[in-house]
């Protein structure tokens, strides 16, 4: 194997074991209370996360040892990370803490569960994931924390739960690429949804909002007519 060719499998790798890393330290860092920088860091880890799929497939270097690390780093970065973050977010907004710790335990395992049966489906997936991957299901709750709303405090540990079912349901989401391709009009009407949100609420509500309408995609996709005639157009 060629120097070129040993590289186009190590730089994927590498934005994995980054990621990993920076669920480490986010966990090292919420040790010391340093909460955004640590939330900081999962976001960080997120944006890895798209990075490796997208290297490994554009330079043919896709492995199974490659799948493995991901699942792994995933876990740790999305699944433990935020379930150490939320725990303790959850107390300082006054949550007792056997419901704080439940809650928390829930996301851990639900996220446990939703990477083991992401791995264990075909490798021809479909073009829509099958509960909402656990990626976007931290960064709810990430940028949920970043809302001065946060003192609804119980009201949290309901979100938790219902975020954790998510990732476990059979509700179908549609992967990032058909996100994009969704037609202008739904964009426009997504753009004036941030808009709105940004000046009623403020620019911190903005990412949760936007968040928010994709873990509701899943459940209107599986359940209502229309969403599912603008689902297959959109995945044609």
């Amino acid at each position: 194997m060629t120097l070129s060719r040993k590289l186009c499998y190590i730089i994927p790798n590498a934005a994995t074991m980054s990621s990993l890393m920076l669920g480490i330290a986010a966990i090292m860092l919420l040790n010391e209370q340093h909460f955004l920088t640590a939330a900081i860091f999962i976001l960080v880890g997120a944006i890895l996360d798209v990075m490796d799929g997208q290297l490994a497939a554009r330079l043919n270097a896709m492995t199974d040892i490659g799948k493995q690390l991901d699942s792994l780093a995933d876990m740790v970065t999305f699944g433990v990370a935020p379930t150490m973050l939320v725990y303790h977010l959850m107390l300082l907004v006054g949550v007792m803490q056997p419901i704080a710790i439940a809650s928390s335990l829930t996301f851990a395992m639900a996220g446990a569960f939703r990477l083991a049966r992401f791995n264990t489906l075909p490798s021809n997936r479909s073009a829509y994931f099958i509960g909402m991957p656990i990626p976007l299901a931290s960064l709810i709750l990430i940028t949920g924390s970043f809302w001065r709303y946060w003192t609804l405090n119980i009201w949290w540990a309901a979100i938790v739960v219902v975020v954790s079912y998510l990732m476990v349901s059979p509700f179908p989401y549609p992967k990032l690429k058909h996100v994009l391709a969704a037609p202008p009009l739904l964009w426009l009407a997504v753009l004036i949804y941030a808009l709105g949100c940004w000046f009623a609420v403020g620019w911190e509500a903005v990412p949760f909002s936007l968040l928010l309408i994709y873990a509701i995609s899943g459940p209107l996709f599986a359940y209502t007519e229309p969403a599912q005639k603008l689902m297959e157009r959109t995945l044609r």
